[in-house]
């Protein structure tokens, strides 16, 4: 997957440019078109918590960490695949250490719901959509074979002219149309109410940035401090958009940078244990593997035979 080609080009914005720090993304599209293709690397300013009217296809080519959609949480890893519907907020956190990047980690298009419904209402053989565009709104990821080909479609739309990339979309909603049911779920709860997030952006992106950057060491108090309210108005606040406690939010951060260290390098588990946040053996052994269902040397021989 990280040979893949790569473009830095989104809504307007070369990579690394600073898109500003709005509820609202302003996509610019295309001349003369109504998809809109683009990559870009991690870190970026334009991968933060954010919301858009279009619909957006999303590809993650490399490195992993945690899925963020309206209340959703999940983990990713290289080869997740998403849909996410209008004005849904999301994020895609991926767990580096610091000065680390990921050149090319995201793949995306986006294309407003307007046009899918026109083109249903053309198209009679494609009326299905209508029932993802739905589903949409609860952020549909995709595994398994499913993933595999719509990631393929995402990529190839990059190298394709506009005509092509017509064909491109219709064959991606084609994918998750017609994903078999043990290789599609949602991430965001049916009663979610996006309509909480706007005004939010911007103490939560303050939360998250104050996270990635003292993942070790991070709390409540500071994160307050960090979001420039009160512990307990920031506690309440922070459950309430982003559906998951803070200590929640950053105990799953640091079991998945435990996991990634245990899988990738041959550290000891105590030095993984305090790299994660973790001084007490017995508190990172039982956090873990209420996270995994696993302890951590079961984990690391399972996905690496070591």
């Amino acid at each position: 997957m990280n040979a893949w080609p790569v473009n830095t080009v989104i809504g307007g914005f070369p990579d690394g440019a600073h898109a500003g720090s709005g509820a609202l993304e302003v996509i610019v599209p295309d001349a003369d078109a109504s998809i809109r293709w683009a990559c870009h690397g991690y870190p970026n300013s334009l991968a933060k918590w954010h919301y858009h009217p279009q619909i957006e296809f999303h590809l993650i080519r490399e490195g992993s960490g945690q899925f963020m959609a309206g209340d959703g949480l999940m983990p990713f890893e290289a080869g997740h695949v998403a849909m996410v519907g209008s004005n849904l907020p999301h994020n895609w956190l991926s767990d580096i250490i610091p000065g680390e990047r990921l050149p090319h980690r995201d793949v995306l298009c986006h294309v407003r719901p307007q046009i899918i419904r026109r083109l249903i209402g053309i198209f009679p053989e494609t009326a299905g959509f209508e029932r993802v565009l739905r589903r949409s709104q609860q952020a549909i990821v995709l595994s398994g074979e499913a993933a595999r080909v719509a990631g393929e479609l995402l990529v190839a739309m990059g190298e394709h002219t506009p005509e092509w990339r017509v064909a491109d979309l219709i064959a991606l909603l084609a994918v998750f149309e017609q994903a078999s049911p043990d290789e599609t779920r949602t991430v965001v709860t049916p009663d979610y109410n996006p309509d909480i997030a706007v005004g939010a952006e911007t103490a939560i992106n303050s939360t998250i940035a104050y996270i990635s950057a003292h993942l070790d060491d991070a709390s409540l108090e500071q994160a307050a401090k960090s979001a420039s309210m009160s512990v307990s108005t920031f506690s309440r606040f922070f459950k309430n958009v982003a559906g998951i406690g803070f200590s929640d939010f950053v105990c799953q951060l640091r079991i998945s940078r435990a996991c990634r260290l245990l899988t990738t390098t041959t550290m000891t588990i105590a030095e993984i244990r305090r790299l994660s946040g973790y001084a007490n053996t017995s508190n990172f052994n039982r956090r873990f593997l209420d996270k995994t269902g696993m302890t951590p040397s079961q984990y690391r021989r399972t996905h690496t035979n070591r």
